[in-house]
């Protein structure tokens, strides 16, 4: 028995998020099509992360158990060759068998970009946020600072959450600059609650267009209460950056 791990490039606009849906396409769906061509065999992929619909992600991480010897690179350049050009497989390394891509995920870090000019451009098209007015980016950096440490996220989680969840996360830093039009706001944690990273990125844009002050963040972290930050930032802009294991610089 052997366990892989892939490490994913995407693009979500196609697609239903990572996780298989029934008669939906998907990320994980796409990979676990390809695999089971090639492998011959019923395949179960685990995912680092379970990207929403339309998220993108540069370092997605999943890993699954084969029989199979069939070589690395061999099996990277069938899964490429069949995967659709939108999702590729950028490295495949064998690791011992009790590895789980979420379980022994040390961190995580998210980009999100915002591309903050008058008039859009077709390049970023459906790969940011389009944003045509005026942001303040050191009221948004002075907002992030309230969202460092361990809190209680309810405020910054999906609204309709189906189960409940702890909503205690750690947020390790923060990071917002702006490179040309372009305003990337990175984000590194242990975990996230869904949307998570899509509100505290909207609640900062309302903070840099001056519809709240930097400290109305605190407040809204503080009342634990999702109707307190009814904002999501469209998931066109949000990446997966990298999933880190070994080398988590927090």
């Amino acid at each position: 028995m052997r366990n892989l791990k892939l490490t994913v490039e995407y693009l979500g606009t196609n697609y239903y998020g990572w996780q298989v849906l029934p008669d939906k396409p998907t990320v994980a769906g796409e990979i676990i099509k390809a695999l089971r061509t090639i492998l011959k065999e019923e395949v179960k992929l685990l995912g680092a992360s379970r990207t929403d619909a339309g998220v993108h992600a540069r370092g997605q991480v999943a890993n699954f158990k084969t029989e199979k010897e069939i070589p690395k690179e061999k099996l990277m350049r069938g899964l490429n060759g069949l995967l659709p050009p939108d999702i590729k497989v950028i490295k495949i390394e064998e690791v011992p068998l009790d590895f789980d891509s979420r379980r022994n995920a040390k961190g995580k870090e998210y980009l999100y970009r915002i591309f903050n000019r008058s008039i859009p451009s077709p390049f970023e098209y459906r790969r940011s946020w389009f944003f045509p007015f005026p942001l303040n980016t050191e009221k948004m950096a002075e907002a992030s600072s309230f969202l460092i440490g361990v809190h209680d996220f309810t405020s910054f989680s999906k609204k309709d959450r189906s189960k409940e969840v702890n909503p205690i996360r750690e947020v390790n830093e923060i990071k917002i600059e702006k490179i040309g039009n372009t305003i990337e706001i990175r984000v590194w944690g242990r975990s996230f609650l869904r949307h998570m990273v899509r509100v505290m990125v909207a609640t900062l844009v309302k903070v840099g267009e001056g519809k709240l002050k930097p400290e109305d963040v605190k407040e809204i972290l503080e009342g634990r209460n999702r109707e307190r930050a009814p904002f999501l930032a469209p998931a066109d802009g949000l990446y997966l950056e990298k999933v880190f294991y070994e080398d988590y610089p927090y």
